[in-house]
């Protein structure tokens, strides 16, 4: 990853399912929040929308108390989309282990002002 970025978060009573492990569309929505984060924040000016979430597979349960990582930067650039790579680590506050739930990628894809696809590179309208 050319450009990383880092952000925790202790996962709390809301995020929970009705098991008592993280809800995995929690998971998904900060992913989702955190690659536009990484695209905005990479080319400042441009419009960025989701395009995939990649083979979205959860290895690890998270459970209350809890502390991810969420490690994620921009992988590829290409004409019109930015492939996004975004490990999640789960820290155990019961256990003191560490272990990965989530590595994946998430494709963004830059926009116009009309939602057409839009070049990544270039001036910014």
């Amino acid at each position: 990853m050319a450009k990383t970025f880092e952000h925790y978060m202790i996962v709390r009573q809301e995020h929970l399912n009705q098991y008592g492990n993280l809800f995995g569309g929690t998971v998904l929505a900060v992913i989702d929040e955190l690659a536009f984060i990484a695209c905005a924040r990479t080319f400042p000016g441009r419009n960025f929308v989701t395009r995939a979430v990649d083979n979205a597979q959860f290895t690890a349960p998270a459970r209350l108390g809890d502390i991810l990582e969420y490690r994620f930067g921009i992988e590829r650039v290409g004409r019109t989309s930015i492939s996004v790579r975004v490990c999640v680590v789960v820290y155990g506050m019961r256990t003191g282990l560490e272990n990965t739930t989530f590595d994946g990628h998430v494709t963004m894809v830059c926009v116009d002002e009309q939602g057409a696809p839009a070049p990544v590179e270039g001036d910014a309208e």
